[in-house]
């Protein structure tokens, strides 16, 4: 869950922008989260019909093909960029 707080106020060159996000969330420890019978990760991106996976490319190598069969599988359209870390 997102709460970004913002404020804008005129300075006399131009503008002070000033924003603060609290980003809250749960991880969930699950044992086969890519096999296509399991549907607990499929159900979290279902509302937006897509998922954007931001992974460094050792990860990539290992679970990248698993998880673009999973998200085909369940008719999520996946995106992938993969970092040098």
């Amino acid at each position: 869950m997102s709460d970004l707080k913002a404020s804008v106020v005129e300075t006399t060159n131009g503008f002070h922008v000033e924003g603060y996000e609290k980003i809250e969330y749960d991880f969930t420890f699950l044992d086969g989260v890519f096999e296509l019978q399991n549907f607990q990760l499929a159900s979290l991106y279902e509302r937006w019909g897509r998922c954007l996976a931001i992974m460094d490319k050792n990860i990539f190598d290992l679970y990248g093909h698993q998880m673009q069969e999973y998200f085909k599988h369940h008719n999520l359209e996946l995106k992938i960029h993969q970092t040098m870390i």
